[in-house]
């Protein structure tokens, strides 16, 4: 089904291609014969292959094209074109309707040179409607634009021949001579073309309504010299009508009637319009040659000639209509076909962007898999290289701190059983062994902490205390107990500030930092300072004067198992353990990278804590 979908589709594009290539070559051959008349203004009758039913149907479909591209040069004679075949044809309202319509295009596009074409196309109306002084006015209108013009000059020649020849038709001779000299000066300018032919035929008309036949004779035989140069249709007409007016003032009416015969015989299947007018000229000859019966039936002919034309005039509206009716609906049906197949096209298109979305998708989702795989794997790696090292790290720290006291317990107990030994040097052992015992059991203690605050197994009891009192106890205990000659002392502005927490906890926390410091202090001073840093938290600070932690190692220094001297005692967690110590209290504590004298801790505590805050609220 879908194999036959797409054929179909195919084989619909295909024609349509065909079609449109097929019309494009087509409208290049209408373009290529149209091309001399454009350039030279030259009336489409100078061409045989063009008659008035080719350049109606070629500016219909034309013009759009023309439009699109802007080619306004060759757009605006070829809608003059077609307003002169209408007229022709005898179809003078519609010829009156294109070359308003013409006008007000030109006029929106601000083209002077398309004004001024649809002057002249109005002009033509005006004239062949039998209004010659509106003729006048608008041919005037049209040549004060085209003088402003470039390159201009063919249609200037031509329009100034129509502005003659409609003044010579109304007998009106004002500016006539200023009328020729103007047309005169333009040959000089431009000479050897075929719009040569309008100068002689304007002075051939002039002389035989000026009644100088002689001159009108010469200027009639140049028109021949012309017609045989460039032997256009159009030009012989014009030359038998030049020819039937001389002979008609010289009097040889039977010459006259030849020539209106050869121009009926042309106008009779082509130009009904001009045909009729041309029989009422042909009826006025015989009236003249006082053959009244010939030029009754000719008037009668006429009669059924006009009920024809307007017959003909209405049918032509109506097939007119009709064409814009078809072209109509074949551009909407051209217009629903390629919308099908654009939406054919773009649903297409769409199915085949959503399938590779969602291929992307699902590569990159499994990309992520594996990387997120990888990125575990390799975390779960470190960590177990980490958990081994921090292992063997625990177990080599650990057996060397037992070790000592339990050599130092081993060694002196078996001095104890010696019966030599006197008193003084027995309480001497047994304050050794009380020692090593005490730091075995810290140790012990310290590994068991760690453990319970790993997995939360550590209990906090809060409760409210003095923490200055508290602080004042830390103080004591640590200098009795110190193993250096550094001053250790507690600064502090309060006198008593009453602190929600585990009070064994927290002076847990300051023996290890005040014992830690005193490690690493021979000399000077340790302090444990107290502020009230805001309405809801403590701080809490120790500073030493000892040797100082340096830069790179402070970033560590809360590491488990981290020892910055390797030869101190301890197991390297004591720090750790006032670090989940502290966070458990509410608080957090850290290392004063800005302090030079030596070492400083501190940590903050909240004054509520936040269990005994929810407890109250509750």
């Amino acid at each position: 089904m879908n194999s036959n979908l797409q054929h179909i589709i195919a084989l619909i594009a295909a024609i349509f291609i065909s079609a449109a290539l097929y019309a494009t070559n087509l409208n290049k051959e209408r373009l290529t014969l149209l091309q001399p008349l454009v350039e030279h203004d030259l009336s489409f009758n100078t061409n045989i292959d063009i008659t008035t039913d080719s350049i109606i149907l070629w500016e219909k479909l034309l013009s759009p094209e023309l439009e699109k591209q802007q080619e306004y040069h060759i757009l605006f004679p070829l809608k003059m074109m077609a307003v002169q075949a209408l007229i022709t044809e005898g179809n003078i309202s519609l010829a009156i309707n294109n070359a308003n319509s013409m006008y007000q295009q030109a006029k929106a596009i601000d083209y002077p040179f398309g004004t001024a074409l649809a002057l002249r196309a109005l002009a033509d109306t005006y004239q062949s409607s039998g209004n010659p002084q509106s003729a006048m006015e608008s041919y005037e209108e049209s040549l004060k634009i085209m003088q402003k013009i470039p390159a201009s000059i063919p249609y200037l020649k031509t329009s100034m021949f129509h502005l003659i020849l409609s003044k010579l038709k109304s007998r009106q001779m004002t500016d006539i001579e200023k009328d020729f000299a103007y047309l005169e000066s333009l040959y000089h300018k431009e000479s050897g073309l075929p719009d040569d032919f309008y100068l002689p035929c304007s002075y051939a008309y002039y002389y035989i309504q000026t009644n100088d036949l002689p001159k009108a004779l010469e200027y009639l035989k140049q028109l021949d010299s012309i017609y045989e140069k460039y032997p256009y249709p159009y030009y012989s007409s014009i030359s038998n009508y030049m020819y039937a007016g001389y002979h008609i003032e010289s009097k040889e009416y039977d010459k006259a009637l030849k020539e209106y015969e050869e121009l009926l015989t042309i106008t009779k299947k082509t130009a009904l319009f001009r045909h009729v007018q041309l029989l009422q000229e042909r009826a006025k000859v015989l009236v003249l040659m006082n053959q009244k019966q010939e030029a009754c039936k000719i008037y009668e002919e006429i009669n059924h000639l006009k009920d024809s034309l307007d017959a003909q005039s209405y049918l032509s509206q109506i097939n007119e209509l009709h064409t814009l009716y078809q072209i109509d609906k074949s551009e909407l049906n051209y217009i629903n076909i390629q919308k099908n197949l654009y939406y054919w096209s773009l649903s297409v298109i769409l199915v085949i962007v959503v399938l590779i979305i969602i291929a992307i998708f699902r590569i990159k989702r499994t990309n992520n898999r594996l990387l997120q795989s990888q990125q575990e794997q390799e975390k779960a790696k470190k960590q177990a290289e980490k958990s081994i090292h921090t292992k063997s790290l625990f177990l080599s720290n650990m057996s060397h701190e037992i070790r000592t006291p339990l050599n130092a317990l081993s060694g002196f107990s078996a001095i104890l059983t010696e019966e030599s030994i006197d008193n003084e040097t027995k309480q001497q052992c047994n304050d050794i062994i009380q020692q090593n015992s005490e730091l075995l059991l810290k140790l012990i203690n310290d590994v068991i902490d760690l453990s319970s605050l790993e997995i939360g197994k550590m209990q906090f009891k809060f409760n409210e205390c003095d923490i200055v009192a508290l602080c004042r106890n830390v103080i004591d205990m640590v200098e009795k107990i110190k193993q250096t000659q550094a001053e250790v002392r507690f600064s502090t502005s309060l006198d008593s500030l009453k602190l929600t927490t585990d009070s064994a906890r927290l002076q847990q926390v300051l023996i290890n930092l005040l014992i830690n410091a005193t490690k690493f202090t021979a000399q000077g001073t340790i302090t444990l300072e107290l502020v009230k840093q805001t309405e809801d938290t403590a701080l809490f600070s120790v500073s030493d004067t000892g040797c100082g932690i340096s830069k790179e190692n402070q970033n560590k220094i809360f590491n488990r198992f981290e020892k910055l001297d390797e030869n101190a005692q301890g197991t390297g967690l004591g720090l750790s353990i006032c670090q989940l110590i502290i966070e458990q209290l509410g608080g957090k504590i850290w290392i004063d990278p800005d302090y030079d004298k030596g070492a400083r801790f501190l940590f903050t505590h909240p004054i509520r804590h936040a269990q005994i805050k929810k407890e109250e609220a509750r």
